[in-house]
C-alpha cells in the first residue's frame, strides 16, 4: 500500500465519517418536523485500484443518502386515509343536524304535533270556545312552522355541505398542482444523480393529504414519478407531469356538480366520488340530507291530506262545510317548506269545523275524527301514524349518526395503527441517533488519528532519506 493510499483512506474516512455525524443531527433537528423521514447514510468500499504492485483500497464513502419508507405501509395507510376522511366529514356533518332536529323523545316536530292534537282534545269539551279555538289555530302554527323550520334546517345543512365541497375542490387542485410540480423537481434532480429526499418527503406529506380529502390509489413510476388514481372511476387527475384539474359547475337546484376532462369530454363524476372528505360530504349532501327531506315532505304530505280531510267532513260555527286546515292543498312536492295554517282560519276561528253536524255549535263530532289521526296508521307513511312516523324519522338520523360516529372511531383506530408502523420505519428516534451521533463521532476521531499517524510515519520516511 502506497503512500497515496494511505492518505486516500483517511481522507475518504473523514469525509464518510462527517457526512454520517451531519446526517444524525439533521435527523435529530427534523424529529418533530411533520412528514420528516429519517435518513440512513449507505456506506461502501471505493473500488480498489489497480496498480504495478497489485490491487490497492482507496477508502470508503458514501454510497446513498436512502430515506427510510415502507411502500406497503404508504399504500395500506392511504387507501385506509380516504375512508377515515369521508367518516370525518359525514360525522361532523350529520352530527351538525342534531341541533336543528333534537333527540326522539324532545324534538320540536314531535312535540307540536302533540301540543296540537292536545289542543283539539281541549276543544272537544267545549266546542264553541273562541278562545279554545284561538288556541288550537296557534298549536297549529306551530306544528306547521315546525316542519317549515325543520326543512329550512336541512336545506342549510346541504348548503354548508355544499361549500365545504367548493373549498374541497379547490385544495385538491392545488394539491395537485403542487404534485405535478414536485414530479418534475424530482426527477430533474435526480436525472443527474442528485438526492431528492426533501422534495420526496413533500411529495408524500401532500400524497398522504389528497387520500385523505378524495381517496385515491397513488402510482410511482420507475423514473420517480407519481400519478394519482381516482377510486371508483379510475380517472388519473395526475398523471406524471400530466394534471386535469376537477372542475365544478352548479346544477338546477344550485348545487355543485364535480367534473373531469375524459379525453376532451368533461364527465360528471359527483355520483362516483365517495372516498375522502370530499367522499363524505357529497354523500352527506346527495344521501343522507336529500334522503331526510323526502321523509319530511312524506311527513308533511300525509298531515296536510290527512287533517284536511278530516277537517272538511265537519261543519264550523257558521254551520258551513270545513275547508283545509293547512295550506297547500293539494301540497305538491314540497310541502315541508311552505306549509302554514289556511289564511283564512287564521282570519276567523269560528271557521274551524268541529261540529259534525251542521248548526250545532256546540257538537264537537268531528274533533273525534281529527283526534283519530293522533294514532291513525297512514298507507302512504307505511302504514306508520303521524306520531310514530316523525318518532322514527328522528330515530332514523340518530341511528344514521351513531353509525357514522362508530365507523369514524373504528378508522381512526385503523389509522393510527397503520400511521404508528410507518413513524417506526420513517419516525426519527432521538435514542438510536444519539448512539449513531457517538458511534461516527469516534469513528470521525479515529480516523483523524489514522491520518496523524500516517503523517508522523510518512514524515519519519522523509526525515530518514534526508540523512
Amino acid at each position: 500500500m502506497t503512500i497515496f493510499s494511505q492518505f486516500s483512506i483517511g481522507r475518504s474516512a473523514l469525509r464518510a465519517f462527517r457526512v454520517a455525524m451531519n446526517n444524525a443531527g439533521y435527523n435529530t433537528a427534523n424529529a418533530y418536523t411533520p412528514g420528516f423521514s429519517r435518513r440512513r447514510i449507505e456506506l461502501g468500499a471505493i473500488p480498489p485500484v489497480r496498480t504495478d504492485g497489485g490491487v490497492t483500497s482507496v477508502g470508503v464513502q458514501v454510497q446513498s443518502v436512502k430515506r427510510m419508507r415502507d411502500p406497503f405501509l404508504d399504500l395500506a395507510f392511504r387507501r385506509e386515509s380516504g375512508r377515515f376522511g369521508a367518516d370525518v366529514a359525514r360525522s361532523k356533518s350529520l352530527r351538525s343536524l342534531e341541533p336543528i332536529l333534537g333527540g326522539v323523545e324532545n324534538s320540536e316536530l314531535r312535540g307540536s304535533l302533540s301540543s296540537f292534537f292536545d289542543s283539539l282534545e281541549e276543544l272537544v269539551i267545549q266546542a264553541d270556545s273562541k278562545v279554545i279555538r284561538g288556541t288550537v289555530v296557534s298549536r297549529a302554527q306551530d306544528f306547521a312552522a315546525t316542519i317549515r323550520r325543520t326543512n329550512r334546517g336541512l336545506v342549510e345543512a346541504r348548503q354548508a355541505a355544499d361549500l365545504e365541497i367548493a373549498a374541497s375542490v379547490d385544495r385538491i387542485n392545488a394539491v395537485l398542482s403542487r404534485l405535478q410540480q414536485l414530479n418534475r423537481e424530482v426527477v430533474g434532480l435526480e436525472a443527474i444523480g442528485q438526492q431528492a429526499t426533501d422534495l420526496r418527503d413533500e411529495r408524500d406529506s401532500l400524497l398522504d393529504e389528497i387520500s385523505d380529502l378524495m381517496g385515491v390509489r397513488v402510482v410511482e413510476a420507475s423514473n420517480g414519478q407519481v400519478s394519482v388514481f381516482l377510486e371508483g372511476s379510475g380517472d388519473a387527475p395526475l398523471a406524471g407531469v400530466n394534471q386535469r384539474a376537477l372542475q365544478v359547475q352548479k346544477d338546477s337546484d344550485g348545487f355543485l356538480r364535480i367534473l373531469v376532462d375524459r379525453s376532451g369530454e368533461m364527465v360528471d363524476l359527483t355520483d362516483t366520488l365517495r372516498g375522502g372528505r370530499l367522499g363524505g360530504l357529497l354523500r352527506v349532501r346527495d344521501d343522507d340530507i336529500v334522503g331526510y327531506q323526502d321523509q319530511l315532505n312524506s311527513f308533511a304530505t300525509a298531515a296536510i291530506e290527512e287533517i284536511n280531510a278530516r277537517h272538511k267532513e265537519g261543519y264550523d260555527l257558521e254551520g258551513n262545510a270545513g275547508g283545509s286546515l293547512f295550506i297547500p292543498d293539494p301540497p305538491g312536492s314540497s310541502p315541508a317548506s311552505s306549509i302554514e295554517v289556511n289564511p283564512a282560519i287564521v282570519a276567523n276561528v269560528d271557521l274551524l269545523a268541529a261540529s259534525g253536524v251542521p248548526g250545532e255549535t256546540g257538537n264537537s263530532d268531528n274533533l273525534h275524527g281529527l283526534l283519530s289521526l293522533r294514532e291513525k296508521d297512514i298507507a302512504s307513511l307505511e302504514g306508520r301514524s303521524l306520531a310514530g312516523y316523525a318518532a322514527d324519522f328522528l330515530a332514523g338520523i340518530g341511528s344514521d349518526v351513531l353509525e357514522s360516529t362508530v365507523s369514524l372511531e373504528a378508522s381512526t383506530v385503523i389509522v393510527g395503527s397503520l400511521d404508528a408502523q410507518r413513524q417506526k420505519v420513517a419516525g426519527v428516534n432521538l435514542d438510536e441517533e444519539a448512539v449513531d451521533l457517538v458511534k461516527f463521532q469516534q469513528a470521525y476521531e479515529a480516523a483523524a488519528r489514522y491520518m496523524q499517524t500516517v503523517n508522523r510515519v510518512t514524515e519519519t520516511a522523509i526525515a530518514l532519506i534526508r540523512n
